[in-house]
C-alpha cells in the first residue's frame, strides 16, 4: 500500500500523530510519502493529519481522486476521524473496515472563472457596512430579493457550517441538493431555500463599495459594485474513508454537544 500524508505543522498535534503513523506504515513495509502539491500515480490513500480546515486546503490545491482519511487534530472535525491509535487507524484501512462516503462540489462560474466549492460560496461586501442588494433567479424565474449582508450557498457538507450559523437547514450528505441562505437579511419573509444538485442559481449583488466571492473561506473574487454569480452541484466530488460507525446525525449532535 502507498500512501501520501498531508501534516498541518501549525498544530503540534498534527506532527506528533503523524509521526506514529509513519512508525505503523514503516513497521508494515507500506510506502509513504509527503504531500509537495501532486497526489501520485499508484497512491492508494491520502491521509490528512489536521482539521476540516486542511482538508479543505488540500481539495481546493489539487484534485485527490483517491479515498482521504482525515485524522481529527483541530476543532471541530466533521470531515476528519477521531478516537483510534495510529496503530488502530493502519489495521482499519488493512483490514478495509470502513465505508466510502462520498462528497460532492458546488460549481461556481463568476467574471469567466469556474471555481469548486466542498462547503459553501459567500458573496458579501468587501469595504462598505452598508447592505447589498441581492436578486436570485432559478430555474429560469425569480426567486427572491432582498436586503441582505450577503448570501451563501451550501452543500449538504457545507450545512453544519456557516450556513447553519446563518439560520440554514441541516443536510444529511445524501440529500442531492443545495442551500441558498441569505445573511441577516432585511426582511420577514426571506429564508433558507433547498434546490436539487440539477439546477441552477444566479445570484446578482451590488452594493455601494466592492463585493467579495468567497469559496471555502477563500476571497477567490474582489468586484466593484456588482457581481454576477452562477452556482449548481457538480459531478466532482471527493470521497472520505469513514471509520466512525456512527450515524451522520449522532455525529453531529455529538460535535455541537462536545463545541469541538
Amino acid at each position: 500500500m502507498n500512501f501520501c500524508l498531508v501534516i498541518n505543522k501549525t498544530k503540534p498535534l498534527a506532527e506528533e500523530f503523524s509521526k506514529d503513523f509513519i512508525l505503523e506504515l514503516s513497521r508494515r513495509s507500506f510506502d509513504y510519502y509527503l504531500f509537495d502539491g501532486e497526489i501520485k500515480k499508484g497512491t492508494d490513500f491520502v491521509v490528512v493529519f489536521g482539521g476540516d480546515g486542511t482538508i479543505l486546503k488540500l481539495v481546493r490545491s489539487v484534485r485527490v481522486s483517491v479515498p482521504i482519511l482525515g485524522i481529527n487534530c483541530g476543532k471541530m472535525g466533521f470531515l476528519a476521524e477521531s478516537g483510534k491509535t495510529a496503530a488502530e487507524y493502519v489495521d482499519e484501512l488493512v483490514k478495509k473496515s470502513f465505508n466510502i462516503d462520498k462528497r460532492y462540489f458546488l460549481e461556481i462560474k463568476c467574471q469567466g472563472e469556474t471555481f469548486y466549492a466542498l462547503n459553501e460560496v459567500v458573496i458579501g461586501r468587501a469595504d462598505t457596512i452598508n447592505l447589498m442588494d441581492v436578486s436570485i433567479d432559478a430555474d429560469g424565474g425569480a426567486l427572491d430579493h432582498y436586503r441582505a449582508d450577503g448570501v451563501i450557498v451550501s452543500t449538504p457538507t457545507g450545512s453544519t457550517a456557516y450556513s447553519l450559523s446563518a439560520g440554514g437547514p441541516v443536510l444529511s450528505p445524501k440529500v442531492p441538493a443545495f442551500i441558498v441562505t441569505p445573511i441577516c437579511p432585511h426582511s420577514l419573509q426571506s429564508k433558507a431555500i433547498v434546490l436539487p444538485n440539477e439546477e441552477f442559481v444566479e445570484i446578482s449583488a451590488s452594493t455601494s463599495g466592492k463585493c467579495v466571492v468567497v469559496v471555502d473561506g477563500v476571497s477567490v473574487l474582489t468586484v466593484d459594485k456588482t457581481v454576477n454569480v452562477t452556482v449548481t452541484g457538480s459531478d466532482e466530488g471527493v470521497s472520505f474513508v469513514r471509520m466512525d460507525k456512527g450515524s451522520f446525525y449522532s455525529i453531529m449532535l455529538s460535535k455541537f454537544a462536545k463545541g469541538k
